[in-house]
């Protein structure tokens, strides 16, 4: 078994008996190495090196990719800032959940059991701070004092949360007779539910009819992430339909599951704000569309999560909405080649 700081120290490629990340980091339990144990800063050049492999591994140096990444987010920080007032709350509850996924109980039940406890603490709270810092610098750029200092504060106890300890109970959803995405999507993006179903109610409050538009469109944003990840193959193979077939089924359960949790919120935007029905059907239809499409991307990759490239164009999208009436046609071509060996 290679020894994991030699790997970190030397930097070198991943060795080949470490098949995936989680057998790798399961490597460093058994090296039984005093130093995988005590070095704390072992472990975060190891996750600069994992970024840096996964950028290469999509094609990208990692320099650019980083560098690129870095104005993608204050380029989208910007945007959220000149479209609504309340923006910095809204900035405030995303860095918040961010960091609140970092308290995913698997990898903290790995970290338990590779450092000392006084370590692990000290390695939570230095994640939770790089993680929260990108936000509290962007909040201090836009001068909401209150909202950095608060962000930073939060993150330091955040430290000794484990999501585990929240609820130990099933969360029931209304998506029982589907597929597993919504299931295990919306279990998993709970707390993001409750907080746009928050920022629909504090539109509604405030008459803030953008704020209340945010939060459609946040929802269906929560549900594209449920298609990030692709099954296993097995979960493709054992339906009896083409491939055609297979993504027609697909498609129509995303947009039944999706009308389940917005239009609530669509028929509340449209009794308070009458007015401008156009615009909240207008951002219904379209995120029905960014649905289908994401439907579409995940497959076009499967049995692989999307390259960066696919993710670029689909970002592209985002920009441009008119662009999906050509990315849609290119997705549902390479999505039927790719299913068509497992379903034949």
């Amino acid at each position: 078994m290679p020894d994991f700081a030699d790997f970190v120290e030397k930097g070198d490629e991943k060795p080949a008996s470490f098949a995936s990340d989680d057998n790798f980091a399961a490597g460093l339990l058994k090296t039984g190495s005093p130093k995988c144990y005590m070095n704390m800063k072992n472990y975060f050049v190891l996750q600069f090196r994992r970024i840096e492999r996964k950028l290469t591994e999509a094609g990208i140096h990692p320099f650019p990719g980083i560098l690129l990444a870095g104005v993608a987010f204050v380029a989208i920080s910007a945007y959220l800032f000149s479209r609504t007032a309340a923006a910095d709350w809204i900035y405030a509850l995303l860095g918040f959940f961010v960091i609140l996924k970092l308290g995913d109980a698997n990898r903290n039940d790995l970290l338990r059991s590779i450092f000392k406890r006084k370590d692990y603490y000290l390695i939570r709270v230095q994640e939770n701070i790089i993680t929260a810092l990108p936000f509290i610098l962007y909040l201090v750029y836009e001068r909401t004092y209150l909202m950095a200092t608060g962000l930073f504060l939060i993150s330091i106890p955040l430290a000794a949360i484990n999501t585990r300890q929240l609820w130990r109970f099933t969360i029931p959803t209304p998506f029982r007779k589907f597929p597993f995405e919504f299931i295990a999507g919306t279990r998993k993006a709970f707390w993001l539910i409750l907080a746009a179903c928050f920022l629909t109610l504090k539109s509604i409050q405030v008459e803030n009819f953008n704020l209340g538009v945010f939060s459609l469109a946040l929802l269906f944003f929560i549900t594209l992430s449920y298609y990030f990840k692709p099954e296993r193959a097995y979960f493709v193979w054992i339906y009896s339909a083409n491939a055609k077939g297979f993504l027609r089924k697909k498609i129509s359960t995303a947009l039944i599951c999706s009308s389940i949790l917005t239009i609530p919120v669509l028929v509340m935007l449209c009794m308070v704000f009458p007015e401008n029905i156009p615009i909240i059907t207008g951002v219904q239809m379209a995120g029905y569309i960014f649905l289908i499409s994401m439907v579409l991307a995940k497959y076009s990759a499967f049995p692989y999560e999307m390259n960066i490239p696919q993710a670029v164009l689909y970002s592209l999208c985002l920009w441009f909405p008119p662009a999906l009436l050509i990315v849609i046609p290119i997705f549902f071509v390479q999505a039927q080649k790719r299913l068509n060996p497992i379903l034949e």
